[in-house]
């Protein structure tokens, strides 16, 4: 993996035009993430067995987006994978345990449904954001040690600014959840992402900064929000695929300079 992140959006739709990826480039943005959504109650019925069938056992979470590999595609932003799940209690671990697609993804978010769930991602899910559903507001009230608990796992909080380009119901949810965060958590381990599926509803670095403004950020907040933030997310998942400590290797040039080369030799 690139070590290289700069700016990041690390939510667009996995229904987003690839063809149109160098427009989120130009916008600013070296790192992004393709976001495959699994909602609630969206596996299959179990069928009944017959006497002699194999029982065939089905992945709960679906396999990420298959990106071309052929020359026509051609970007320099580095793509990551990312799964965001919904659910309402905890049983939902069971299915995670057993999936092998979830493993293929870098980056872990849920959709807690209830206070219950909240709870949960809270103090024991191996996750890596936790988000809400931009039609309503935060269906509980969020208390300051869950939200505390949560910064210190790791887990990041995001607010996409998508629909407040969109619909103006939910720019008054948005706003309001982010003054929720604001009030029990000083918005700490906050993340904004576009949620876009095209490229219309996104906007540059400096356009996000500034709409930091409305959601109680200042100046410096919105680019630690933007910049630093996403990069220590991903940091963090590269921990949970590799472990607490690991080493990253990158290639360099190979090109070396010979009045450096002959002092080594002095």
């Amino acid at each position: 993996m690139s070590s290289n992140w700069g700016f990041c959006d690390l939510s667009i739709s996995k229904n987003y035009d690839i063809d149109k990826l160098h427009i989120i480039e130009k916008l600013g943005f070296n790192t992004i993430a393709i976001n495959t959504c699994l909602e609630e109650g969206s596996d299959e019925p179990k069928k009944k067995k017959k006497k002699g069938d194999t029982r065939e056992i089905k992945d709960f979470v679906p396999p990420p987006m298959d990106l071309p590999k052929d020359n026509n595609f051609q970007t320099k932003l580095n793509i990551l994978q990312r799964i965001t799940i919904e659910f309402s209690d905890s049983g939902i671990v069971h299915k995670l345990n057993r999936s092998e697609n979830i493993k293929k993804y870098d980056i872990i978010a849920v959709i807690p449904k209830t206070l219950q769930a909240f709870q949960y991602a809270c103090s024991s899910m191996d996750i890596d954001i936790i988000s809400f559903e931009t039609e309503g507001r935060i269906p509980f009230k969020v208390h300051r040690k869950l939200y505390k608990q949560a910064v210190d796992r790791g887990i990041f909080f995001e607010i996409m600014y998508s629909p407040i380009i969109r619909d103006s119901t939910a720019r008054k949810n948005i706003i309001s959840n982010a003054h929720v965060y604001h009030t029990v958590g000083k918005s700490k381990n906050i993340i904004l992402t576009s949620g876009a599926d095209n490229h219309m509803y996104i906007r540059s670095v400096n356009d996000i900064i500034n709409l930091g403004f409305l959601l109680g950020l200042n100046h410096n907040e919105s680019l630690e929000v933007v910049r630093n933030n996403t990069r220590r997310l991903i940091l963090k998942t590269e921990g949970r695929k590799c472990g607490k400590h690991y080493m990253s290797f990158s290639p360099i040039e190979n090109k070396i300079n010979e009045d450096y080369f002959g002092i080594l030799f002095l």
